[in-house]
């Protein structure tokens, strides 16, 4: 029964849309990263993220060990790179990509919003870690954001507010 369980609940899972995003950290000079789509705002006072990673990847020992990361919110146009940072098994992942050093976090070009979390405590969350992060720096490109929804990736542009909403 429970094994029924776990595939309606990734059946259902799979019918929320979900913002995909890179997740990066620097350990001895090397960067690495991992595609996260279970990635959403927390809190704004003081601003705070939370996301889940794997804990069969590396990643999670990395950002344990270097005690901060990136966060690389994928625009539309960066499907390739999602599918890239998901490979397993892929040693360098960060070959021929567009990226920058900020403030010792690998940053990809050309994403939609970066933040940088250097401030992060890490929660069991089943067969992920839970992390969440609180917000040191902030920065928008104005162009669309890729997600995840149905195992497809599609876009998400702004909509029209309700009324009432903040912007």
């Amino acid at each position: 029964m429970y094994e029924q369980t776990e595939l309606d609940f990734r059946e259902a899972m799979a019918h929320v849309s979900a913002p995909v995003t890179i997740i990066t950290t620097m350990v001895d000079g090397v960067p690495c990263g991992s595609t996260v789509s279970a990635f959403a705002s927390l809190s704004v006072h003081p601003p705070m993220v939370f996301l889940a990673l794997d804990n069969r990847g590396a990643l999670i020992n990395h950002i344990r060990s270097v005690g901060r990361f990136g966060i690389n919110v994928l625009s539309s146009a960066q499907a390739d790179l999602a599918v890239r940072f998901a490979t397993r098994g892929l040693q360098d992942r960060f070959a021929g990509i567009d990226w920058v050093e900020d403030d010792g976090l690998p940053r990809i070009n050309g994403s939609t919003a970066w933040l940088r979390c250097d401030e992060i405590t890490c929660t069991p969350g089943g067969d992920h870690t839970v992390l969440l992060g609180t917000v040191s720096a902030a920065e928008t490109a104005g162009v669309d954001g890729l997600t995840y929804y149905q195992r497809r990736f599609g876009s998400a542009s702004a909509a029209t507010s309700a009324p009432g909403m903040l912007s």
